[in-house]
């Protein structure tokens, strides 16, 4: 997995790390090391990019919130399904396009309620049923 430096929260990763020594890493276009790039992004760390990511989805990401199906309906039908997954107990999808850094919005039909979230793309359509699960019970 690639390092990165990033600021814990913030959507972007500032650059991608090139170790230039024994446990000594340097950022890839500016030959900064952390403590220089403080200077610039006060926070920053290094860190590998699974890290970002979660920090990522950590500070941006959404529970999942009940919608109509009428915004269900225009989202499959309007926006470009990444991935898409149905059986018996309802059907999911993932829009390509992200909406905050790399998060993207997801969309469920379970149990005749319609759903809506931001995470990251990389989440399975069973994850997203967990996570609607758990949305269900914390509002009980």
């Amino acid at each position: 997995m690639q390092k990165v430096f990033f600021v814990p929260g913030q959507t972007a990763i500032i650059d991608y790390a090139r170790e230039i020594g024994p446990n000594m890493w340097a950022a890839r276009c500016s030959y900064l090391m952390l403590p220089e790039i403080r200077v610039r992004h006060p926070g920053a760390v290094l860190d590998d990019q699974a890290a970002f990511l979660q920090a990522q989805e950590a500070a941006n990401g959404t529970k999942p919130n009940r919608i109509t199906e009428a915004r269900f309906d225009f989202a499959v039908s309007h926006g470009q399904v990444l991935d898409y997954f149905a059986d018996d107990t309802g059907d999911s999808f993932i829009l390509q396009a992200p909406e905050v850094g790399d998060l993207v919005r997801v969309y469920a039909r379970c149990h005749g309620h319609f759903w809506s979230f931001l995470c990251l793309p990389i989440i399975t359509h069973s994850e997203i049923r967990s996570r609607i699960r758990e949305a269900v019970a914390t509002d009980h």
